[in-house]
């Protein structure tokens, strides 16, 4: 009886003399460098478009995507003044009337 393929290589590249590869292995997407006959798994996931964006990221295609926690972060550690600044802003015609009236007084 035939045994069925179930390993797919989806894409390789060489980085820094080493080779990167991106597989699927029944119901797992890992990437893998590969230098000489040493293999280590870098990345494991059963969600193909998270794996995908990381090996993306990973050959250098794509900049990786703050999540929202880091984000949320980065927000937290900006001056507060810097905040106050850009959210205080009078917009559009608020701040012409707000120009007009203290010309007039």
């Amino acid at each position: 009886m035939a045994q069925a393929i179930h390993k797919f290589v989806l894409g390789n590249k060489e980085l820094e003399g080493k080779t990167a590869e991106f597989q699927y292995d029944r119901g797992w997407y890992s990437i893998a460098d590969i230098m000489g006959e040493e293999r280590k798994v870098v990345y494991r996931s059963r969600n193909a478009q998270e794996a995908y964006t990381k090996w993306n990221v990973y050959i250098g295609r794509k900049k990786e995507r703050p999540q929202p926690e880091e984000r949320r972060k980065e927000r937290q550690q900006q001056p507060e003044e810097r905040r106050k600044e850009r959210n205080h802003q009078p917009a559009g015609r608020r701040k012409e009337r707000f120009q007009e009236k203290r010309r007039n007084s």
